[in-house]
């Protein structure tokens, strides 16, 4: 039996929790905008809201690569915005893919390397609840 009455002291998360977390529900909101993932295909295109066009880029057994294009915002060469998604179907995960090489994380410190992945992923989470705002 447990007597301890005290208030639990605070203990900070463990942020590949956070991580995981932020990946789960990505994939809730992606869920939410294009309905079930595991009937899409290769070239299925959605237009979410206005400026928003969400195209399936690949497909494997488990896993599911989309390409959402936001025509609003430019970067730097004029050219619309996009973020590369990979979704694991049967992990029910959602993450936006690093732009650079894959490898550039391995050689990282752990930590700031998760840092940048959750940055990245609220970012991403931030441009789907917009999205299914809009739409």
């Amino acid at each position: 039996m447990n007597v301890n009455t005290g208030i639990p002291r605070y203990t900070e998360h463990d942020p590949f929790d956070q991580l995981m977390d932020l990946y789960e529900q990505n994939y809730i909101l992606t869920r939410r905008l294009l309905g079930d993932l595991r009937r899409l295909a290769p070239g299925n295109e959605f237009t979410l809201g206005f400026e928003v066009v969400a195209r399936i880029t690949e497909r494997g057994r488990f896993t599911l690569e989309l390409a959402f294009t936001d025509h609003a915002v430019l970067d730097s060469r004029q050219q619309p915005v996009e973020l590369r998604v990979r979704i694991y179907l049967d992990a029910r995960a959602a993450e936006l893919l690093d732009p650079r090489h894959p490898a550039a994380c391995l050689q990282a410190d752990r930590t700031e390397c998760n840092r940048a992945r959750q940055s990245r992923n609220r970012m991403l989470q931030r441009c789907l609840l917009y999205t299914s705002d809009a739409a």
